[in-house]
């Protein structure tokens, strides 16, 4: 939602990439988001909605759906009215939507503009807000390392982290409702990724794909091939073992999201 430090060229390409590929995890947390929408919403801004994988699905159902983002490429696959715009100065009067969503939003916010942005949510919403976020995520377990200058990075590009706890306390002026996990999975203990992650020199996890570095600018961003056009690292012997061996380790069902719906007080 901003160009500082993560420019709108770059998003606009992942959205070239990415539009309307949606995995099955977060086909469920799409469902599960709609489902909470209070009955007496007729209006809603979806503020970040990338290419609209939420938004179109609202088209039908209320009076009047608005998507936002800062990414044309992603607007260009949005059903609905839509807007070219920034979260932290929303174009838009106060109270002017009964619902706000903002789902897989906040965690890519730049801290120069996350306060403002929620106030500007707050501001702009006349019922509900809608918030969904990765849930309880350890950036340290989920950074990556620029090959070119060194710099260590999310490469999802999540500058924050949430717990129920911080989605309790996000808003003044409205209190929250609803704070629940989202779409259970599966997932080995944190001792498991934390070994994983002592392991990468080893292993040598190629660059991601999707990644951007905050620091150079340099990306992963080539379909099938590294920054160097070198084919992408497939598994070795050792990382194969290390998978076949973590079938034995028994699993924990968490949730991969936090959905919070929030009614104004």
């Amino acid at each position: 939602m901003s160009s500082n430090g993560f420019t709108n060229e770059y998003y606009d390409a992942a959205w070239a990439e990415i539009a309307k590929e949606v995995s099955v995890q977060e086909e469920a947390r799409i469902n599960e988001t709609i489902v909470l929408i209070p009955e007496d919403c007729s209006s809603i801004l979806d503020v970040g909605c990338g290419d609209g994988r939420i938004t179109n699905r609202l088209v039908k159902k209320f009076n009047h759906v608005c998507g936002l983002d800062t990414s044309e490429e992603g607007l260009k696959h949005v059903e609905s009215e839509k807007v070219l715009g920034n979260l932290d100065c929303l174009q838009f009067t106060d109270k002017s939507f009964d619902l706000i969503l903002c789902c897989e939003v906040l965690e890519h916010l730049p801290y120069q503009i996350y306060e403002k942005a929620l106030k500007e949510i707050e501001r702009v919403s006349k019922k509900y807000i809608i918030i969904s976020v990765p849930n309880n995520q350890d950036r340290n377990l989920s950074s990556v390392r620029c090959p070119y200058c060194n710099c260590s990075f999310d490469a999802s590009r999540h500058v924050r982290s949430f717990d129920s706890r911080k989605l309790e306390g996000l808003f003044n002026d409205f209190k929250p409702i609803i704070i629940k996990p989202c779409v259970l999975s599966k997932s080995y203990p944190t001792e498991i990724y934390k070994i994983t992650k002592f392991l990468e020199p080893i292993i040598k996890t190629p660059y991601p794909v999707i990644a951007l570095c905050p620091q150079c600018g340099y990306s992963g961003l080539v379909i099938g091939k590294s920054r160097s056009g070198e084919p992408a690292a497939t598994d070795g012997i050792f990382i194969k073992t290390l998978r076949h061996m973590a079938r034995i380790i028994p699993k924990k069902r968490l949730g991969i999201w936090l959905i919070g719906v929030y009614e104004r007080k």
